[in-house]
């Protein structure tokens, strides 16, 4: 399917499906997909096509290894927020077992970029910079 979508219309789609892959399931991205190959000059593939293909780029190694990134990075900044509350005074409480975890996912981000090849990540737009 990619072969047949000009290069700039393929970057724009694995960008999309990059940023959305960790909260939005292959199917939806296929409708939206769907509708702006279909709004333009050429036959668009059915929906079903396109999230089969989706699919198939979802088993990359790279594409796993992202996924999983993006969810450490949301579940560290979640962790993050809850470490600190304030009393009724306004100062700060610091809950020291959900540092421990946030460190924990700190580190486990760490060794993804430690091992992984984060130049096929498909971090869209920073290999234009």
């Amino acid at each position: 399917m990619c072969e047949h979508l000009g290069t700039e219309e393929v970057r724009h789609f694995h960008a999309f499906v990059a940023e959305k892959a960790h909260v939005m399931e292959p199917a939806e991205m296929a409708r939206h997909i769907h509708a702006h190959v279909a709004a333009g000059d050429g036959p668009a593939p059915a929906e079903d096509e396109i999230a089969a293909h989706i699919q198939r780029h979802m088993l990359h190694p790279a594409v796993r290894v992202a996924l999983t990134l993006r969810s450490l990075l949301e579940l560290a900044e979640v962790l993050r927020g809850m470490a600190v509350a304030r009393d009724d005074g306004g100062e700060p409480l610091v809950d020291v077992r959900t540092v421990n975890v946030y460190l924990k996912v700190v580190a486990e981000i760490m060794q993804v970029y430690r091992t992984a090849d984060t130049s096929r990540m498909l971090f869209a737009g920073l290999d234009e910079a």
